[in-house]
């Protein structure tokens, strides 16, 4: 199958690629069409990290900034009054 390049200047321009590259001109086309196609696919997603792998990285960067060596005693009704809503007044009997 053929193409015709009916534009003079861009027929000059495969043309002085081919012979900077020392190639054909079927030879360019087919190589700038790729670039150009690569380019313009879009990359693969990465796959997503498996909990394992999160976990490992949450104790790596613990460790990298010293959260590893501090423990917090934290009870539940000292993080039931950070989280505390002014206003608001729980029922003992709500779920």
């Amino acid at each position: 199958m053929g193409i015709f390049i009916k534009n003079p200047e861009t027929e000059k321009a495969v043309r002085e690629i081919a012979a900077l590259r020392g190639e054909t001109i079927t030879g360019v086309i087919d190589a700038l069409a790729r670039e150009a196609l690569a380019r313009e696919t879009p990359a693969p997603r990465k796959r997503r990290p498996t909990l394992e792998e999160m976990m490992a990285a949450t104790e790596e960067f613990r460790r990298a900034v010293g959260l590893d060596k501090h423990k917090l005693n934290v009870t539940k009704a000292d993080f039931d009054e950070l989280n505390e809503i002014p206003g608001l007044e729980l029922r003992d009997d709500a779920p």
